[in-house]
């Protein structure tokens, strides 16, 4: 009995994820010289991008590794404006730049510790980018031991629990009458 497949939907899952082969994605990066560059960059910085996000790049590498369909290079601000484009889709973090292009974390979650590098050379952090957040997400646990939180005495506080204290016993008052 032949197998019944179910339509093709929009995954609705925010579980569910696909397998992307990152080397295999940098390599279309760099030969597909046809594809748009904005597309060529998001997959270049898939191939480099940390288990946090961060796909950081030397000085001019980007250029060198990008090259036109003529065997030119793109210039610095024609890839800043391509890096923008992404960043305004919400496909890279606003932080993003040409020497880290940087990955929200509800996008990207690599589970590799190979991957996983002190800090970022051009952000100075390994923190993750939120895109809900619009923020660095707090994934790092500060350095610092944050110790017993004291909450001062409020004295409208004070006034309120003497307002229960009386209610109470007039409640108990009153239930003690039956």
């Amino acid at each position: 009995m032949p197998k019944k497949f179910k339509p093709f939907t929009d995954h609705s899952s925010d579980e569910i994820f696909g397998r992307i082969y990152l080397k295999l994605a940098g390599n279309f990066a760099r030969e597909q010289v046809g594809l748009r560059l904005h597309m060529r960059l998001f997959l270049l910085g898939l191939q480099r991008v940390s288990n946090r996000g961060h796909a950081p790049f030397k000085a001019g590498e980007i250029a060198q590794l990008m090259v036109r369909e003529d065997g030119s290079s793109y210039t610095d601000k024609y890839i800043r404006d391509e890096i923008a484009l992404l960043s305004n889709a919400g496909l890279l973090s606003p932080e993003s730049n040409i020497r880290c292009l940087l990955y929200p974390k509800e996008l990207i979650l690599l589970k590799t510790d190979k991957k996983n590098v002190a800090e970022c050379p051009e952000h100075g952090t390994h923190s993750s980018w939120s895109f809900h957040n619009k923020d660095w997400a707090p994934d790092c646990p500060p350095d610092t031991q944050v110790g017993e939180v004291i909450v001062p005495l409020n004295e409208s506080v004070q006034d309120i629990s003497d307002e229960m204290e009386e209610f109470y016993s007039r409640i108990e008052g009153t239930n003690g009458s039956y």
